[in-house]
């Protein structure tokens, strides 16, 4: 091999790796002790604040206090709770027919509270007349609530049709088998006494 000195190509060429230069290296420099007055610490700066800048916001017209309210000509209705009343000056969004808006419920008639308790009281009416010498009054109240019910569905456009008229057919035929049961109970301690 040549020795580093012989040629600068070789040098060039392998950078210098795994030789040594024939002169010592330099010792290495220390920095300079800072000026009288100053620290050694590292001196940042910092950039001048400006404040971001701030969104624009749409502006809207202040909020009335107390506005009066409007009510529907004569022989409109008031809108439901929760719908919204339009605006005047804005067309009004009016949907699709027949279809709810999203987040409502269509509206259902109620069942009758009272063909209910018909058919409930008609249906205690059966085992209750044994315990009361086959008295039908608990049938007879459950018969006499759904043929009340029954009127009462025609006209207010309620549900429950079905259940009052259970309640009239229970209560009817326990009130049967109460005075079925009371006459024979009669006939029976009748020719029994003799």
């Amino acid at each position: 091999m040549t020795n580093p000195g012989d040629s600068d190509e070789w040098w060039k060429q392998y950078g210098g790796e795994g030789v040594t230069p024939e002169t010592p290296p330099a010792a290495p420099q220390q920095p300079a002790p800072p000026p009288a007055g100053y620290s050694s610490a590292p001196q940042y700066q910092t950039p001048p604040l400006t404040p971001p800048p701030q969104p624009v916001y749409p502006s809207y017209p202040p909020p009335q206090s107390n506005p009066t309210p409007t009510y529907p000509a004569g022989g409109q209705q008031p809108p439901a709770y929760g719908q919204q009343q339009p605006v005047p000056g804005q067309p009004a969004y009016g949907g699709y027919p027949g279809y709810q808006p999203y987040g409502y419920a269509a509206p259902t008639s109620q069942t009758s509270p009272l063909a209910i308790a018909s058919l409930v009281v008609s249906i205690i009416g059966l085992p209750a007349m044994f315990f009361c010498a086959f008295l039908p009054v608990v049938s007879i109240v459950g018969l006499v609530l759904g043929i009340v019910a029954l009127n009462q569905l025609k006209s207010n456009g309620q549900q429950g049709r079905g259940l009052a008229l259970g309640g009239i057919w229970v209560g009817a035929i326990g009130t049967v088998l109460g005075l079925g049961g009371f006459l024979i109970f009669i006939i029976a301690s009748a020719m029994g006494s003799n």
